[in-house]
């Protein structure tokens, strides 16, 4: 598989290159790549420090509130779409450069944004099914059976609690036997 997709992203990058050079020609191309080039890391630079700066920030507020965690999210979704975006314009090619700029600016980000955090929810959803996201704390491993449930708090009894009254006097031994059974009773 890695090979199959290696061979598709060559053809892609050349073919794209190849229209280009007949579209506008060689120097133009050079040119255009060249651009390209010094944009991204330009772009990374600044999109970098700029994410850097959202993660620190989230990171100093650890307010558990959902509005917090809402943007403690968001900047770490950013932060591994400018990752991307800055993987992709280290990669050779027209065409990786161009969806890496596309992925350096905060409206694109803004609306890949709710997509990553999904697609990484279903992915960590099925590992954690599986067994396969095992931590080194972890008491279970792949194999066993996880069952997920909900903790219910019961119900307070408004009225304070009274300690049983001490009845003074003679022990009789003996078996309570009820008529009727008791609605707790199994």
């Amino acid at each position: 598989m890695p090979l199959i997709t290696f061979v598709l992203y060559l053809v892609v990058e050349l073919a794209a290159l190849v229209w280009l050079a007949s579209t506008v020609g060689i120097l133009w191309t050079v040119v255009t790549v060249l651009g390209l080039s010094v944009l991204g890391l330009i772009a990374m630079r600044s999109q970098g420090r700029r994410v850097l700066g959202e993660l620190r920030t989230a990171n100093a507020r650890r307010v558990r509130g959902p509005a917090d965690a809402a943007a403690s999210a968001g900047a770490v979704t950013d932060g591994a779409l400018v990752a991307i975006g800055s993987l992709l314009l280290l990669i050779p090619g027209l065409v990786s450069s161009v969806l890496g700029l596309l992925l350096m600016i905060p409206l694109t980000r803004a609306i890949l944004r709710p997509l990553v955090a999904r697609f990484a929810a279903r992915r960590v959803e099925t590992l954690v099914a599986s067994g396969r996201l095992v931590t080194t704390r972890s008491r279970f491993r792949s194999g066993h059976v996880v069952i997920d449930g909900d903790v219910v708090a019961e119900p307070t009894d408004p009225r304070p609690r009274t300690t049983p009254q001490v009845v003074e006097g003679q022990v009789i031994e003996g078996t309570v036997i009820e008529s009727t059974p008791r609605p707790d009773a199994r």
